[in-house]
């Protein structure tokens, strides 16, 4: 597991459905309170950023790593909009279906753990995915949905 995950937990979730919390429980991702203590490289998963993740930025997330940004949906809108990275290099996923159990079947808004284990799969790391997604019950299921054997 050659790319290290980091989470910024913002606090505005249910904390016993939290997947960030559980990830940070597990030692599957380091945990940060604010922006401004998370390491300055690597790659901001960013629902909003103007470019999609790609194979490409591996090299980058195997450097820098990969932050998930723990918000609510509901607020997910403004609070990227007020979030400053600095250092960080914002990316998207491209669309991929959620299985969660909030969430599932809503394109794109996907989980803290979700979003990590996509961008792990897309660039390359699916062992790593995958034991992130062993983590919920419904974790093999997304795996499954979005990144069938085949296709990888």
């Amino acid at each position: 597991m050659s790319i290290e995950l980091r989470v910024l937990e913002l606090g505005q979730d249910d904390p016993r459905k939290c997947t960030a919390r559980r990830l940070a429980r597990m030692e599957l991702a380091r945990s940060y309170p604010a922006p401004a203590r998370l390491p300055p490289m690597g790659i901001a998963l960013d629902p909003f950023a103007d470019r999609e993740l790609s194979f490409a930025d591996r090299e980058l997330g195997q450097v820098g790593g990969l932050v998930g940004v723990d918000c609510s949906w509901n607020r997910a809108t403004e609070t990227f909009a007020r979030l400053r990275l600095h250092g960080l290099e914002p990316r998207r996923l491209p669309p991929l279906v959620p299985v969660n159990p909030v969430n599932a079947g809503k394109q794109g808004k996907l989980t803290t753990a979700e979003a990590l284990a996509g961008a792990l799969a897309i660039l390359g790391e699916r062992a790593h995915a995958a034991q992130l997604m062993g983590a919920f019950k419904w974790g093999p299921a997304f795996m499954a949905l979005n990144f069938p054997e085949e296709a990888l």
